[in-house]
């Protein structure tokens, strides 16, 4: 299976670290606004996927999934 690297903001970074863990291979923090996180191809698909259908960005799409997936908002 293939991986892909996605930029998202430090603010989902932190957020997605925290509240699921096991959802992407994580790195160090790095000093900035961005940080990147490396996903798996059927995640990387579902994510941008989900991103073009509802016109959203990639920040806010993994925010509904871990808000969904989380039972948190």
């Amino acid at each position: 299976m293939g991986q892909h690297v996605l930029r998202i903001s430090t603010p989902v970074f932190r957020a997605l670290r925290q509240r699921a863990p096991l959802f992407t291979a994580w790195s160090d923090e790095k000093p900035g606004s961005t940080q990147q996180i490396v996903v798996d191809d059927d995640v990387y698909n579902e994510i941008i996927d989900r991103a073009i259908a509802k016109r959203k960005t990639i920040d806010d799409v993994f925010l509904e999934a871990c808000a969904r997936n989380c039972g948190r908002s």
